[in-house]
């Protein structure tokens, strides 16, 4: 069986990120560091940053340990492989883990990353349900052996022989290592300090549009209020994570919009706009009016005709 212990070298540098943000937080110095003190947005933010690398940090911690305890089995042909069900738990519970640990920094603004890792997690899920699987006849196990803390829902084994759904231990740690992908993006951004970006929209060919986007994230069912840009402008400190949004151009009868996720009366036509992705996308965004669609770029010059 494959294990990924989390004794290496990026979990140590990891560790040791955290725990020099917790202890410029707490007022102590690291070794051979001179502490230069900031009054700004971004350094009010720190503490949120600090809580959420350590939630984080511990989601990463309970993930590998319960990835090492999937078990292997024989699938088609004599192959390693793990149990289906094992896991679809283990990535689900790493989504609701990252939500919980996001939560608890108690930034509600922090609905967008939240939102994020969801819509990450949802894609390796309907990645592994697209995955073709094998009936393996298991050995019988006690409900003691059997009960591990990711899949404690599968705890009681039948005394029959029990035949259960496997797939290829390649394909599964494939899924995992996504997983693991997620969960160590955001934990490397908040031990950065790394959860704003300074964000720019231009529009062509009128710079005169208005932009406006709000977490695609909800906190308590309630829609999140909108951001606004007018284009071509910028806004800083947004916060990192995923966004819908809305690109008016013009008033009244003959405004056009772009809007995210696209209207069913959108055009089929062209390229199709991208989601605003805060997390892995660039700081700039333009909408082109003329081609129907709002995308990423490099930088402003690609934002013209």
């Amino acid at each position: 069986m494959k294990t990924d212990r989390f004794g290496s070298a990026f979990t140590r540098a990891a560790t040791a990120i955290a725990l020099a943000g917790l202890l410029l937080t707490a007022g102590h110095p690291v070794a051979g560091q001179m502490i230069t003190f900031h009054v700004g947005k971004k350094d009010a933010f720190k503490g949120v940053s600090v809580a959420l690398a350590r939630g984080v940090g511990e989601v990463l911690k309970r993930f590998e340990k319960n990835r090492r305890m999937l078990h292997s089995v024989q699938g088609s042909g004599g192959q390693p492989a793990y149990l289906r069900e094992e896991v679809a738990s283990l990535i689900a519970r790493t989504e609701n883990d990252l939500d919980q640990a996001i939560a608890q920094t108690g930034e509600p603004r922090l609905d967008g990353l939240s939102a994020w890792a969801a819509e990450e997690i949802r894609r390796i899920q309907e990645e592994l349900a697209a995955q073709p699987g094998h009936m393996a006849v298991l050995p019988f196990r006690s409900s003691t052996l059997y009960a591990v803390a990711v899949v404690a829902s599968l705890a009681s084994a039948s005394a029959a022989a029990p035949q259960q759904e496997t797939l290829p231990a390649r394909t599964s740690d494939q899924l995992l290592d996504q997983a693991k992908a997620v969960i160590e993006r955001i934990f490397v951004l908040a031990s950065r300090n790394d959860l704003e970006v300074d964000l720019w929209v231009g529009s062509t060919p009128t710079p005169q549009a208005n932009f406006s986007f709000w977490s695609q994230g909800r906190i308590r069912g309630s829609t999140p209020a909108p951001q606004i840009i007018p284009t071509n402008g910028k806004k800083d400190h947004v916060l990192r994570g995923l966004y819908n949004y809305r690109a008016a151009l013009g008033e009244g009868a003959v405004t056009e919009l772009i809007m995210y996720p696209n209207s069913a009366a959108a055009s089929t036509n062209g390229p199709a706009s991208e989601r605003l992705d805060l997390v892995n996308g660039t700081s700039f965004f333009c909408c082109r009016f003329d081609q129907q669609y709002c995308r990423h770029v490099a930088s402003k010059k690609e934002c013209k005709l």
